[in-house]
């Protein structure tokens, strides 16, 4: 044996080969003093493959999740620089669409990846209330008064 080989622990396959040249009889007892090691092996190797799987999955959820953070982010700046862009040019009804309640909601379901159903009653209210306040007031036309 080399140095290497002296050091490390021999696996149940290098002493099965090793104890191929002995008698049945001795192979007998030598496999079943062998088989706890393999059934120790073995373990160890089906728990270091569970451990590989849980960190690639670990690291997919993470991967996930720092998408959705990316694509909140993305989904809010650009709806807001929207927003400002068109109200600078005039355009108030498209830019209190996009600044709206519904930026919010967006990120919300990107951002945490769930939403309700009040989320969607509350988008409703707030955004039929902003497109009340947002109507100029109401211009009366002047009365005539009545011909005699």
């Amino acid at each position: 044996m080399t140095p290497d080989q002296s050091q490390r622990s021999l696996t149940g396959y290098e002493i099965s080969k090793m104890w191929g040249q002995l008698s049945p009889e001795h192979l007998r007892v030598a496999l079943k003093a062998l088989e706890p090691q393999l059934a120790r092996e073995e373990a160890f190797r089906l728990a270091q493959l569970n451990a590989e799987m849980e960190e690639k999955k670990d690291r997919r959820a993470h991967v996930q999740h720092m998408t959705g953070l990316v694509a909140g982010l993305l989904i809010a700046i650009g709806t807001l620089a929207g927003a400002v862009m068109l109200g600078i040019h005039a355009q108030p009804w498209l830019a209190l669409l996009l600044s709206g309640p519904s930026v919010f909601a967006l990120v919300k379901i990107f951002v945490l990846r769930r939403t309700t159903s009040n989320d969607l009653k509350e988008l409703r209210r707030a955004q039929a209330s902003a497109a009340q306040a947002a109507l100029p007031p109401a211009v009366q036309a002047p009365s005539t008064p009545p011909i005699m």
